[in-house]
């Protein structure tokens, strides 16, 4: 007879295909998302595409917002890599140019290209499906950088007149440069384009006192 320390631990397996199943339909859910648009993405079409049927893609989740919110949510972190690893030593500046990404590779550069787009042109076809990304926090980009950098501020006995409007000003010069008015295809420009952000942050750490003048 096997021991109990030999018996299979059930329910892991499970658990484990329920994560994997949830990624799948994500990830499906993102591509089509991307390539249709939300209006002429159906729960149908990204159950075709994750291969499964519709009432296990239901059983995930409740509604087609509730899958754009996850595929949103999952690949905020294209958008800013924060929190960042509490024993980073590095200039304030070079801190800020990591959490907005500014050096990713071409392919990652693309990834970002695609949710930016995505979330700029649902959010104003469809007002209400922004307001539901913020209600149930599946964008909260601007609040995670106002935990920053009032932290950093604590840290480093820095100024801070308003975390909200600081970190609203950061995201309108990274974010409004990463979204021109045509398409950059040439990477090269892109990481162009990626120095002129640089040189924007500073001038604006500058201006908030947390850079030398």
């Amino acid at each position: 007879m096997k021991s109990s320390d030999s018996l299979p631990t059930r329910g892991r397996p499970r658990t484990q295909d329920a994560a994997s199943r949830r990624q799948v339909i994500i990830e499906s859910a993102y591509r089509a998302f991307v390539e249709l648009g939300f209006a002429n993405t159906s729960t149908a079409e990204v159950a075709r595409r994750a291969k499964v049927s519709k009432r296990t893609l239901y059983e995930v989740f409740s509604d087609k917002q509730a899958l754009f919110a996850a595929v949103i949510s999952e690949h905020r972190h294209l958008l800013l890599d924060l929190p960042r690893p509490e024993d980073e030593q590095c200039a304030l500046d070079e801190s800020l140019f990591r959490i907005f990404r500014l050096d990713v590779s071409e392919e990652q550069s693309l990834e970002r290209e695609a949710i930016l787009r995505l979330m700029t042109r649902e959010s104003i076809l469809f007002p209400e499906l922004s307001d539901y990304l913020y209600e149930t926090r599946a964008v909260s980009s601007r609040e995670m950088l106002m935990d920053w950098l009032q932290s950093t501020a604590s840290e480093k006995n820095l100024p801070l007149d308003d975390a909200a409007v600081y970190a609203g000003m950061l995201m309108d010069v990274v974010f409004g440069a990463l979204m021109p008015h045509r398409r950059v295809a040439d990477f090269r420009e892109k990481q162009v384009i990626a120095e002129h952000i640089k040189r924007r942050i500073q001038i604006t750490l500058r201006g908030m006192g947390w850079l030398p003048a």
